[in-house]
């Protein structure tokens, strides 16, 4: 069983960083490394040379040798518009076919000088809509594992596979054709040149500019499936391959037909806008399952730094989206690869104890058999020898049967993790987890056979072959002499583990603050709290008797009271037989609290943390438009009209580079403080509970005699000069107290001024109204790593700072609006689309589809959820494996209880105690014991959880919130009940079968 555990366990640990590598493939996309123009010649060339880059890397072999070519397209490009909704000649033509005489032969001046202009012409502007048009190669992204989920077959010519976003938008369905009057420059603008259509060395580059071409939408997709990043919505894919042929049919009319079939003709790989370079699978594999980021990063450069070199570094540039996104959370990667070594340590010590346990176990109970061959002349020694090989007859076997049946076993899990992650995996078992196997297995009990083989030979031969008086003795005596030297275990393992502790926080800590060396801080952070776990495992015993008998008492009330005095003497005497189960139960089931609340904390704190930023339900910012007052009041009055929107706020964005101000800065009175600040308008609902989640909001300071929002104060007549900053600023410009009414900070802005175009400094004297510690959406803190923070004013002092910059309402610009449903909404997920369609479609006719971009919460935390999902599982199976084993160690504890009182057995029966009374009395002994050991473990279990609770609420400063795992506690409850029944009823039910005489002659 330990064998089966332990090189399961290993093997599914060692792969658990994987889930991170699909979080950021369905972030990111399923790319390693992307390379785009740029270095010395970024603003020369728009493509790369693919062909000669694939020349190049195939003579560096298998590690470099999976990459294909991209043609992208961006939206400003590439506009689309379903020819339903425009007037007549655009519908006629996409009837007729190539070409498109309205496009190219149109008289009128808006289509000859832009094609940008030319669509609105016919069509109206709101019903355009810019795609990103991605032109790739199906077959090699298929190849190198780029879209491994990727559904669909690739389109033939013409035809596009169009996100839903875009389809909804385009109001198209599969099968029906939209036009597109894509810009091929500067995309292609090497082609242009080798074509000799290249005119201007401006942008548009050619008077053959742009292309019109109908689209048939092959298929509708809803999901990227790792071809581009997650939060791609309005994009079209078009097949590399026969996009340069099918283009060429829709180009001017005026091209010769000589120079349009040597367009179709050409090699578009040698005009790659980007081309995509992954790592052969195993070896991807192997580099992002490591959860040490630095290991991770030094690996994955030394590979990219090739690719780039041979490719040649001075002429491209280059983006690590997989490695990238690694970075962004290294700290969670090793926060789970310290989980997992902290469960492998801990199921060892399981595994160690639970062995140590049926050893001694299985020596105690051949007493007898040893004192009889001690009794015929066998050396102890040579007792010794025939013990361990007796163990081993049956060690090997086992440990091949274990080895075996965890690979079976793994197998089944390896195909379910290979459909979660998208990851091929190795099918055999860890190299790791067969050597600890193998360790537990077979070299672990010859150590942990010392001490039953040293206590079961320390007996006289007389007391070995008594079989007369139980071995069961409820008072033991020793007697030691003073004189003697003996070497106490104790003392020098508690000194040990002192020194050691000692050495950690005097050396090893400075040494991981100065070097910043994370993972050996949190190391030494978690080593404390594993310090704190046993500690308090082993303090927690001191209790278990007197919660054994309030136990008693409770549960059993309604049984005879001298059962209940035979339940607690039972326990008592079977005390230190019990200790090694009440320690697996107290461990194991305060570790997994601590585990679960921890990895409950950490997911709690990335979904807080997206919650924070995003403030509410939903926020609207800005996409192709400004969020201007026009467009702000369009969408109120959409918001207005849904029965699901309980509130929405608005905040006005900081006025750098957007309306004049050059710089913002926040000083104290004397100057002897200066912070860069960004000064922001809010509503004056902007921080009530209708409109963001208040819980983030960490107030310091608060005058509350208001008796309304903090955003809301900055309106009343009284505090018409006053801002809410973070407890940073409060602190570090010595503010006066909020209540005597003094200013105590000044606002700095340089303006340029429209007169005469000089900059002006403006300094304006401000109070502090509200001190936050935490704000929703903003920044503001009280700790100086977040030295640039937000500060919130009133619309009115906002215009008023800027020194006339700002003159009127319609002048702002907004950076978003958030918004809140109303509480009880049925189906949430629903309203926030239907809350989304409504404020898309409510941009038209003034403005196009796209002006905003609209965030929920729902997607932003899709990827986390994922992730949560799988790892819940994880530790599901790990809460088994503990219990699992701690389960047997009660089923060999209980059934050496019952053989080593035999004797009592016999004479309780004797006395009249029926055998449903004595199945009774041991199986209430189990639940007693398994039910102490679980509420002590519990009891430590939260208490150190609830430790590492209140440090992430002080280094985040986030709401974060201890959830007791009553679930969990509920199951173990109904589990020490099983258990308790499953271990006693056994062993008691095999010796009542015999007579009363035939038990009380019984050898024990």
């Amino acid at each position: 069983m330990v064998v089966f555990i332990v090189a399961l366990l290993v093997t599914t640990l060692s792969n658990m960083p994987l889930v991170f590598l699909r979080l950021a493939e369905i972030e990111e996309g399923e790319r390693d490394l992307v390379l785009t123009p740029g270095g010395d010649v970024q603003n020369q060339a728009q493509s790369l040379d693919y062909t000669k880059f694939a020349a190049t890397m195939a003579s560096f072999g298998g590690d470099y040798s999976y990459h294909a070519p991209r043609v992208e397209f961006k939206f400003e490009t590439a506009p689309a518009v379903n020819p339903a909704r425009c007037e007549p000649p655009v519908a006629a033509s996409m009837a007729q076919g190539a070409p498109f005489e309205w496009f190219y032969e149109s008289a009128t001046e808006d289509c000859a000088e832009s094609a940008y202009n030319c669509l609105p012409y016919y069509c109206r502007e709101s019903d355009l809509l810019f795609l990103d048009l991605m032109v790739l190669d199906t077959a090699k992204e298929k190849d190198m594992g780029v879209g491994r989920a990727w559904p669909y077959d690739p389109p033939g010519p013409g035809e596009v596979i169009l996100s839903k976003a875009a389809a909804k938008k385009l109001q198209v369905a599969k099968g029906e054709s939209f036009l597109m009057t894509a810009v091929l420059t500067p995309s292609i603008v090497g082609l242009y040149n080798e074509m000799k259509w290249t005119t201007s060395s401006t942008f548009p580059y050619s008077q053959y500019k742009a292309v019109a071409m109908p689209l048939r939408v092959a298929e509708v997709t809803d999901d990227t499936h790792g071809k581009l990043p997650s939060n791609a919505d309005d994009y079209a894919i078009m097949e590399f391959g026969s996009f340069l042929d099918y283009v060429g049919d829709y180009l001017d009319p005026a091209i010769p037909d000589s120079e349009r079939t040597a367009f179709k003709q050409a090699d578009l790989a040698k005009y790659a806008t980007e081309v995509t370079v992954n790592l052969p699978p195993p070896k991807r594999r192997n580099l992002y399952s490591q959860s040490n980021y630095d290991t991770m990063q030094e690996e994955a450069v030394a590979w990219m730094s090739q690719v780039v070199y041979n490719a040649g570094f001075n002429q491209v540039a280059t983006d690590p989206p997989i490695l990238s996104y690694m970075r962004s959370v290294r700290f969670f990667t090793l926060f789970l690869g310290l989980l997992v070594s902290l469960v492998v340590v801990v199921l060892m010590c399981l595994a160690v104890l639970l062995i140590y346990s049926l050893l001694m176990i299985n020596v105690e109970t051949r007493t007898f058999e040893l004192g009889i061959l001690r009794m015929v002349g066998m050396q102890r020694p040579d007792l010794v020898q025939l013990v361990l090989v007796q163990a081993y007859v049956y060690a090997l076997p086992a440990w091949v049967l274990g080895l075996l049946v965890s690979w079976v076993v793994w197998l089944q899990i390896n195909s379910a993790l290979e459909s979660e992650l998208m990851v091929s995996l190795p099918t055999g078992l860890d190299g790791l987890g067969v050597g600890l196997a193998t360790l537990l297995g077979l070299a672990v009990p010859i150590l942990a056979s010392i001490v039953p083989i040293k206590s079961a030979l320390g007996l006289s031969l007389q007391d070995a072959l008594d079989t007369q008086h139980s071995k069961t003795k409820a008072v033991t005596f020793n007697i030691e002499r003073s004189e003697g030297s003996s070497f106490s275990g104790t003392v020098v393992g508690v000194g040990a583990a002192m020194a050691l502790m000692g050495l950690t926080i005097y050396l090893f800590f400075p040494l991981a603050l100065l070097t910043f060396n994370i993972a050996l801080l949190f190391y030494i952070f978690f080593g404390v709290l594993l310090g704190l776990l046993f500690g308090l495992v082993l303090l927690s015993l001191n209790f278990e008797l007197i919660i054994s008998q309030m136990l008693t008492k409770i549960f059993f009330f309604w049984e005879n009271n001298a059962l209940q005095t035979l339940i607690l003497k039972n326990l008592i005497a079977h005390k230190t037989r019990n200790r090694k189960t009440t320690l697996m139960y107290a461990m194991s089931l305060g570790f997994l609290i601590w585990i679960t609340v921890s990895w409950e904390l950490q997911i709690q704190s990335v979904s807080f943390r997206k919650t924070q930023q995003l403030g509410g339900d939903l926020r609207i910012q800005k996409k192709v438009s400004r969020l201007t007052p026009a467009l702000v009041a369009k969408v109120e009055r959409t918001l207005e009209g849904l029965d699901e929107v309980g509130d929405w706020g608005f905040v006005v964005d900081d006025p750098e580079f957007e309306q004049g101000v050059i710089s913002q800065r926040l000083r104290s009175l004397g100057r002897f403080q200066e912070f860069k600040a960004k000064y922001k308008a809010v509503s004056p609902n902007f921080l009530a509970d209708s409109v963001v989640d208040t819980k983030f909001m960490k107030v310091e300071q608060a005058n509350e005699s208001h008796g309304v929002a903090p955003s809301a104060q900055l309106y009343t007549p009284w505090n018409t000069d006053r801002a809410i900053i973070g407890s940073l600023y409060f602190t570090e410009t010595q503010h006066p107290a909020l209540v005597s009414g003094k200013p105590g900070l000044l606002a700095e802005m340089e303006v340029r001024r429209g007169s005469d175009n000089k900059d002006v400094t403006v300094y304006t004297p401000l109070k502090a109204s509200t001190v936050l510690n935490a704000v929703p959406v903003g920044r503001m803190s009280k700790f100086p790593a977040r030295k640039r923070q937000d500060v919130y004013v009133s619309v009115p002092l906002y215009m008023a700072l800027t020194n006339g910059q700002i003159s009127s309402m319609q002048a702002l610009v907004y950076q978003y609006i958030v918004v809140k449903l109303k509480d009880g909404v049925g189906d949430k997920s629903a309203a926030v689309e239907k809350v989304k369609d409504a404020v898309i479609a409510g941009m038209a006719p003034e403005y196009q589809t796209q002006a905003v971009k609209i965030k929920d919460l729902d997607t932003e935390l899709k990827a986390i959820r994922t992730a949560e999902a799988i790892l819940n599982t994880f530790f599901m199976v790990v809460s088994l494996l503990a219990m699992s084993m701690c389960f047997f160690s009660l089923i060999a504890s209980m059934y050496s209880n019952i053989h080593a009182q035999t004797k009592e057995i016999g004479i309780l029966r004797s006395l009249g105690l029926t055998v449903p009374v004595t199945k009774r009395l041991y199986i209430w002994e189990a639940f007693v014991l398994v039910t102490t050991a679980s509420i002590l473990g519990f009891l430590v279990g939260t208490l150190v959880a609830y430790t590492m609770v209140i440090q992430r609420q002080l280094f985040l400063q986030l709401p974060l919130e201890f959830n007791f795992p009553f679930v969990m506690f509920a199951w173990v409850v109904l589990l020490a009940f099983v258990f308790a029944i499953a271990s006693s009823y056994g062993p008691t039910s095999r010796l009542l079968q015999h007579s009363i005489v035939s038990i009380l002659r019984m050898t024990n």
